[in-house]
């Protein structure tokens, strides 16, 4: 076990490094706590072999996933490059395709979502261990992302390549667009697939901001992804061509905070820099931290994956 790295993490740091400065810091809000901390894009968004499988009889796979998750890993961070090095709003076919992959892997090893699963199927109470429950949820990821991903480019039934929010995200429906915010501004959370905005007038009574925390609204029935990709760079995957001129820095970190379920963070310089954004933050937290309760499950509370 030594021989291995224990922290997994499930935002990766090449991510992380595009919002740290240049000496790896963070600064890190949780987000169901009035409270900040320093920290490093090492310590931040993993969890100890959180993506170790656990089989009877064998000894545990650290390797695995790890190994193929980073293999789409890279092809995102190459993708990255090439979008930060450009300087159009266009998103080339080629990248779309390494960044839709990448998203549903995000999407998929999401602690919050893989709690929620747990709690749904009530797996605990039914006298599962927590490694049992991280093998099951983890072979979800496998079979709905790593497995199809691997098979992408080979001549195979066209279901066995398929994932749901990748063909959604690649759709004629869904237009895709660059946002680069001139002096930066921009902030990440544990959760990089911020959902947004109904696709249809939503239900009677229930406000519109309402599914900007992103639920409600289903995979299918959201107006927007918005992908915080660095401090100058974001994706803006919509349904409405002509919105990505629209929207700007603020509206966009606010998407972020209310699609984090644990943290919220920036370089510890951000806020000397970006005075008028930082002012916002309060209000966008105070209003997460009311509605999430709502959806959370405890989570962070009484646990997490």
């Amino acid at each position: 076990m030594s021989g291995h790295p224990k922290k997994h993490h499930f935002v990766p740091q090449f991510l992380l490094r595009r919002f740290a400065d240049s000496a790896g810091r963070l600064v890190v809000h949780k987000v169901l706590e009035q409270r900040q901390y320093q920290s490093t894009v090492t310590n931040l968004a993993h969890r100890n072999f959180g993506h170790t499988l656990y089989w009877p009889g064998r000894e545990p796979d650290h390797v695995t996933l790890e190994a193929a998750m980073a293999e789409i890993e890279g092809d995102a961070a190459t993708a990255v490059r090439e979008l930060a090095e450009r300087r159009s709003r266009t998103v080339p076919g080629d990248v779309q395709v390494a960044l839709a992959w990448f998203l549903a892997l995000q999407w998929h090893r999401s602690r919050f979502l893989m709690y929620l699963i747990a709690q749904e199927t009530d797996a605990n109470s039914r006298g599962f261990s927590a490694q049992q429950i991280q093998t099951s949820l983890l072979g979800q990821v496998s079979a709905h992302v790593i497995n199809p991903w691997s098979l992408r480019n080979d001549s195979v039934r066209p279901k066995d390549r398929w994932n749901f929010l990748v063909s959604i995200l690649l759709g004629t429906d869904m237009h895709w667009s660059c946002y680069r915010p001139q002096g930066g501004g921009l902030i990440v959370s544990d959760n990089i697939v911020c959902f947004s905005g109904p696709a249809v007038p939503p239900p009677a009574g229930v406000p519109r901001g309402f599914f900007d925390h992103g639920i409600g609204a289903g995979l299918d029935g959201f107006q927007r992804v918005t992908v915080p990709l660095g401090n100058d760079l974001a994706l803006i995957i919509t349904r409405d061509s002509g919105e990505a001129r629209r929207l700007n820095t603020a509206v966009l970190n606010r998407f972020t905070i209310f699609n984090s379920r644990e943290f919220v963070a920036h370089a510890p310089g951000w806020t000397g820099a970006h005075p008028k954004l930082a002012e916002d933050l309060p209000t966008w937290f105070e209003i997460q931290r009311m509605v999430a309760p709502a959806f959370m499950q405890n989570y962070g509370t009484h646990g997490v994956m």
